[in-house]
């Protein structure tokens, strides 16, 4: 019995030690985090804590899936319909998919574009019939067109729809159905800040990546023939041959918008949202267009369309004695020299802009005045410029600027409508154009 009772003693001890160690611990544990969080050991689900379960047993959950994440048991999102065969997939997380790895996966369905003329741009897969999205001001003129594969194979492809007060067309590549498209983001636009990535084949040089940002919205202006709104500016670099490629969600890797031009000053690029373009290449996949606008660039000295392909559209032509014809030089000198003034402005280089002003404009207002009228401006965008020359030699130039301006509530966008008159000064030595002065279009 003594010895009974001995051993007894020993294992009561032991169970007691034990406990004591287990307890010590976790109080320990619960010290070093500070006294915050349960005493009792958690089971993480889907990245939701709860309390342990019976084997077998459903998770509690608001939603479908572990932890209500709408995640199945493998932590994955389930794939989304895919309406019109493009692809809505679900996000997957920034640890499953690298930048290389988007880049890699995006550039799969980047393809360049090229007309007999020589001309080139880009475009992207966007459904599963071999449908390429891309900037209607690259295959516009032109039926047949080569597509250009990121594996370098050549492709017939067909242009079967495209804008003509919008910059976007649809060109089908019967070699690339069944291929899965790339993922658009429909649910919602980007926002400035976001970080982006434009592809394309800038200057014919393929399967080319360009990082920045989202650095501004709902940007408006003209390039004929065709009205823009609603844009993205990007500081992303785009050069000529980007046109048509996809702006990519940096995160994620679902197409923002199209890629669609570039200012001469400073490199700024603009984008259009592809929520705004989607339902007329979604129409124009379903049902292809019979016959194609004509093209609307203006025309060579014969009296022929440029840039364009007269037999893809027939020899239906008519040109009135007005469609021929352009600005002078007087008006292109006089339009550069108010681009390189908000250019200069826009980089906050006040001294140049104020460089630009003529004698009389200084005489009235100082640099210190001048400079000191921009305190407040965060940034300045020139929308629309067109000079109109003047019998007296002078040019008319009239502009459009929004203008993002700090305030007491914030900063808000202005739009401004301006005409200056630019010329030569009287009596100057210098050659130079001068902007002589400027107002309010509606004074």
């Amino acid at each position: 019995m003594k010895k009974q009772t001995l051993i007894s003693v020993i294992v009561s001890a032991a169970v007691l030690l034990a406990g004591s160690a287990g307890s010590y611990a976790i109080h320990r544990s619960y010290s070093v985090h500070g006294g915050e969080g349960p005493l009792l050991a958690e089971v993480s689900t889907g990245g939701a804590k709860t309390a342990s379960r019976e084997p077998g047993s459903l998770p509690v959950s608001g939603g479908s899936g572990a932890g209500g994440t709408g995640k199945d048991a493998s932590g994955s999102s389930p794939e989304k319909a895919a309406p019109n065969g493009e692809s809505t997939g679900g996000e997957p997380s920034s640890e499953e998919r690298t930048l290389k790895d988007i880049i890699s996966s995006v550039g799969e369905k980047v393809v360049m574009i090229e007309t007999s003329d020589g001309s080139i741009g880009s475009g992207f897969l966007y459904n599963d019939r071999g449908d390429i999205l891309t900037n209607a001001h690259v295959v516009s003129g032109f039926k047949d067109v080569t597509v250009t594969t990121s594996g370098s194979e050549d492709m017939e492809g067909t242009v079967i729809g495209i804008g003509e007060e919008t910059d976007v067309a649809v060109v089908r590549v019967a070699g690339l159905e069944g291929v899965e498209p790339l993922e658009m983001k429909l649910d919602a636009e980007a926002e400035i800040g976001d970080e982006v990535l434009a592809l394309g084949s800038p200057l014919g040089l393929q399967n080319t990546v360009t990082t920045g940002i989202v650095s501004g919205v709902d940007r408006t202006f003209d390039i004929a023939p065709y009205y823009y709104e609603g844009l993205y500016q990007i500081s992303a670099p785009i050069a000529p041959g980007n046109s048509g490629g996809p702006l990519v969600d940096r995160a994620t890797g679902r197409v923002l918008g199209i890629n669609s031009a570039v200012t001469d000053e400073g490199g700024i690029g603009f984008s259009i949202p592809v929520v705004s373009i989607v339902d007329a290449a979604r129409e124009w996949s379903k049902k292809p267009m019979d016959v194609l606008p004509d093209p609307d660039y203006g025309y060579d000295a014969f009296g022929n369309p440029e840039g364009g392909d007269a037999e893809a559209y027939g020899d239906d032509y008519a040109y009135g004695d007005d469609d021929y014809g352009g600005a002078t030089e007087l008006e292109y000198a006089a339009e550069d020299v108010l681009y390189a003034f908000y250019d200069a402005v826009s980089l906050k280089d006040y001294r140049s802009a104020y460089g630009l002003l003529g004698e009389k404009w200084k005489n009235r207002q100082a640099y210190e005045k001048f400079a000191g009228g921009y305190k407040d401006t965060l940034g300045v965008y020139l929308d629309y410029c067109v000079g109109v020359e003047n019998a007296d030699g002078t040019v008319s130039v009239y502009v459009s600027i929004t203008a993002d301006e700090r305030s007491e509530e914030g900063a808000a966008a202005e739009v401004y409508d301006l005409v200056y008159q630019v010329g030569y000064e009287e009596g100057a030595a210098s050659d130079t154009l001068k902007i002589l002065s400027g107002k309010s279009q509606y004074e």
